[in-house]
């Protein structure tokens, strides 16, 4: 069965200062989510048990890490492992797209049933 979850019906959610998320389709598996951070926006540094894979779809940023900083911009894609510390901030207005696999269970409660399943 294939699941349609529709842009138009769902607003940004503010999630801390100058970052916004909108939930975009998931399962038991995986959660997809987009994020707009505005210029100056901070993730702060944290980790998650969730492997985290994302592609930078517009803007540029740097992710803070053990390893320094590594900068990434628009059509750059990532991969954070399950448990490394990690952070962000915008340089330019950012919106990326991020996979968790599994699910990350504090934004589940963004999440809302597919649209149409046919």
């Amino acid at each position: 069965m294939v699941k349609i979850w529709r842009r138009e019906r769902v607003n940004w959610v503010n999630v801390r200062d100058k970052v916004s998320a909108i939930p975009l389709s998931n399962d038991e598996n995986c959660l997809l989510m987009m994020f707009s951070i505005k210029a100056g926006g901070e993730v702060p540094i944290h980790s998650h048990p969730q492997s985290q894979y994302g592609i930078v779809v517009s803007g540029r940023g740097f992710f803070t890490t053990k390893y320094g900083r590594i900068m990434v911009s628009e059509g750059d894609s990532y991969l954070i492992p399950s448990n490394e510390e990690h952070g962000f901030r915008a340089i330019q207005d950012v919106v990326v797209i991020d996979i968790f696999v599994p699910p990350r269970t504090d934004y589940i409660p963004l999440t809302r049933s597919p649209d149409l399943e046919a």
